[in-house]
């Protein structure tokens, strides 16, 4: 009766000595990769009625950032993160594959711009566009 009752007592410290290193392998998973395996890409998008970016007053803004996955306030950030992409973050380049869309003649300027960092750099950019329907045709980035 002895030798079962130290059976049980051994058994039972092994069993709970096993149940914190259970625990430890399995707060041991993989985590997330490390910001620095990456160039940041954060940037905040406006878009404001006015010609002037400095005296502007966005009337809506939206965060973007495309590392290491698309994400953001952006209601299609894997749709403007790819159209960045496509031009190497060059915002003066976006719309250049546009199929010419037709707008109305009518001066009513909207100005866009993007501030942050895309892949590592520094970003300010600002654009007025004679209208929202030309803002518009350019793509997603700025269809907010």
């Amino acid at each position: 009766m002895r030798t079962l009752v130290k059976r049980v007592v051994v058994s039972g410290m092994a069993a709970g000595l096993m149940i914190p290193l259970a625990a430890t392998s399995a707060a041991a998973a993989p985590a997330a990769p490390e910001p620095g395996l990456y160039a940041p890409t954060a940037l905040v998008l406006t878009v404001a009625p006015g010609e002037d970016a400095g005296t502007a007053n966005p009337a809506r803004a939206v965060t973007l950032s495309c590392t290491p996955t698309a994400s953001g306030t952006h209601p299609a950030p894997r749709a403007a993160c790819a159209e960045l992409n496509a031009v190497q973050g060059d915002f003066t380049r976006l719309g250049d594959d546009a199929q010419g869309r037709p707008c109305v003649k009518i001066w009513s300027p909207v100005t866009v711009t993007a501030q942050g960092i895309w892949q590592g750099e520094r970003v300010n950019f600002s654009h007025t566009y004679g209208n929202s329907c030309e803002l518009q045709a350019e793509g997603a980035v700025f269809s907010f």
